[in-house]
């Protein structure tokens, strides 16, 4: 393939076509004109446009951010889903790789670096700064949702019997290295290095020169450590009017920092994964981007079970294959009940799931949630019955078809109420993840309950 001709960066810019015009840009292999047109470029677009770039175009781009604007190519990669960035990054030369990750965020830098694998980790690790890999290696050590996998490391301390004036003199001196900081709070400590208070820059700023940081610290300020779990957090600045938390360990030493925005979006991702299980994505995670036969495959490991599942619903229908066979109307009204109450018993999931992840039910409550979703199930399955009756009989005349469906409803709603409320209690309990596996084990009980309700009532009352 022939390579674009290149265009000045003026004429880039115009291009009605964001892709071609980058391409051409990243050919002609000009640093300049490929930054300012990616500065130019909308921030909604900018995902999209790198993600339509060939893969040769793409590891093209970020060689050349990494030797002449590494902190864009760090800003660039935090565009993307931590698995596509790791994906990015190991395309690149070590050096070009460690030159970019070097410039990412201190929680980012970790959560890129822990979807290579080891021995990729380990070499852009060692081409990284010293500082820079050590303070990685020690993120890596903490599980993504808690308070150590979150927090950030770039954030102001100073010893507390420092003064005003001192601190206001280094951040002078230090402005520019200061920018991308946490600047709300500086963080007074001891001189073992622990958290003796927080300072909200805005006391700072108004206080007299000579003022000792001690004495404008709050002495117990809120903190959460290391294996504080993000449901915590959640919860933490629910409570709490605070941009920010400090972290610390076990012995009280200031670790880092905890923003509210990262608590947030670590929710937002788990939530987006909850959903993608519930749709079938083994892991939670997949772009289009990735690998044909690996998504193949993690799909395939979700299909294969529910093909087993729905050949025990057919096998129900086959025992009762003469009564199928006497009054062939009933199976048309097989997927309506199925239907009907598989969309109550996944209702039930869905508060289930909600519970669970607000921390309030457990699987010892298993008891009392069949209890509560038995008796809604009841009200509901009732007035659905009588309406199904009706219906039934308006259209076929038949009063007998029409008991046998409409009072199979109530008793379908209630075991599907009971099985979705149940069901992600008991796969917890089992160490399974309640959001991959409720969804097709519910559909597939409620719909052999179904099959089995309506066959057996039509063979004691139409055959």
């Amino acid at each position: 393939m022939s390579d674009p001709e290149p265009l000045p960066a003026c004429e880039a810019r115009a291009d009605a076509n964001p892709v071609d015009a980058l391409t051409r840009l990243i050919v002609a292999a000009q640093p300049g004109p490929v930054v300012a047109y990616l500065h130019a470029l909308p921030p909604d677009e900018t995902a999209y446009t790198l993600s339509r770039l060939e893969d040769e175009r793409r590891t093209a781009l970020f060689t050349l951010l990494a030797g002449h604007d590494a902190d864009l190519g760090a800003d660039l990669l935090e565009h993307f889903d931590d698995g596509y960035a790791a994906d990015l990054v190991s395309d690149l030369e070590v050096a070009d790789a460690a030159a970019i990750v070097d410039e990412m965020d201190s929680d980012e830098q970790a959560d890129v670096i822990g979807e290579l694998q080891d021995h990729e980790a380990e070499a852009i690790l060692g081409a990284m700064s010293p500082e820079e890999a050590s303070d990685t290696r020690r993120r890596l050590r903490y599980d993504e949702d808690t308070a150590g996998g979150l927090m950030i490391t770039e954030y102001l301390h100073y010893p507390a019997e420092w003064t005003v004036e001192q601190v206001a003199a280094d951040l002078r001196e230090h402005g520019e290295a200061y920018g991308e900081y946490e600047v709300r709070y500086i963080y007074a400590t001891d001189e073992r290095g622990g958290l003796a208070g927080t300072v909200p820059m805005r006391r700072l700023v108004m206080a007299p020169r000579g003022t000792p940081v001690a004495d404008l610290m709050a002495e117990y300020p809120f903190t959460v450590t290391v294996d504080t779990h993000t449901d915590e957090l959640e919860d933490l600045f629910d409570r709490i009017d605070l941009s920010a938390v400090p972290v610390v360990d076990d012995g009280q030493t200031l670790c880092g920092v905890v923003q509210r925005a990262a608590v947030q979006e670590a929710r937002g991702e788990a939530a987006e994964e909850d959903l993608a299980k519930v749709g079938g994505i083994v892991g939670g995670e997949e772009l289009r981007s990735m690998p044909v036969v690996s998504r193949a495959v993690r799909r395939l490991m979700f299909l294969i079970p529910i093909m087993l599942l729905m050949m025990v619903s057919a096998a129900v229908i086959s025992l009762f294959r003469d009564t199928v066979q006497r009054v062939p109307l009933i199976a048309a009204f097989l997927p309506l009940v199925a239907g009907l109450c598989g969309s109550g018993g996944n209702q039930a999931v869905a508060v289930s799931m909600r519970e669970i992840s607000l921390g309030l039910i457990k699987p010892v409550d298993l008891g009392r949630v069949a209890l509560l979703e038995a008796l809604p199930a009841l009200i509901n399955g009732a007035a659905l019955g009588i309406l199904i009756f009706g219906v039934v009989f308006l259209w076929e005349h038949d009063a007998t078809l029409a008991f046998v469906i409409g009072s199979a409803v109530p008793t379908t709603i209630l075991l599907a109420a009971v099985i979705g409320g149940g069901v992600p209690l008991v796969l917890r309990r089992a160490g399974l993840d309640p959001a991959m596996a409720s969804g097709p084990v519910v559909t597939t009980l409620v719909d052999l309950a179904a099959y089995f309700t309506v066959l057996v009532l039509a063979t004691l009352l139409l055959t």
